[in-house]
């Protein structure tokens, strides 16, 4: 079902959908930002980032919301990243990912959002990396 809706999704574009370079019109806009983060496996240090940059009640409304201090490092003080499922504070984004995205609709989705990827100088995550890999050896299985 999900990678159907994938599929349609150029007929009528959700917001969660739109490649953020042409929504916010990064081509031509990127120098006016002053802040850019990313929601990766570092997505805890990015928010100490903007903490750290803009202070303020955003410390506050963010640890509020997020809890990202506790998640900054553990009590050994070893550095904490918030994906996967063997970690205590992980989001556990891989394991929830791969219940909607098909291989198929993987690559569709990245085909959509490539202006991203390249505009903003990203890396493919890994967990996408890993279910491209993992289906490209399947199908030199079956053929």
């Amino acid at each position: 079902m999900f990678a159907t809706y994938v599929d349609l999704l150029p007929l009528q574009w959700n917001v969660h959908f739109v490649p953020q370079a042409l929504f916010c019109d990064l081509y031509r806009t990127i120098q006016d930002y002053d802040f850019v983060g990313y929601m990766g496996k570092d997505f805890m240090y990015e928010l100490e980032r903007m903490v750290t940059r803009y202070g303020g009640l955003l410390p506050t409304a963010l640890e509020e919301y997020f809890r990202y201090q506790s998640k900054l490092a553990n009590e050994s003080g070893a550095v904490v990243e918030n994906v996967g499922s063997d970690k205590q504070h992980g989001t556990k984004a891989p394991a929830k990912v791969a219940q909607f995205y098909s291989a198929r609709a993987l690559r569709r989705a990245l085909e959509y959002l490539s202006i991203d990827y390249v505009a903003l100088g990203l890396d493919v995550p890994e967990w996408a990396r890993e279910m491209l890999r993992n289906d490209a050896a399947a199908s030199l299985i079956v053929e």
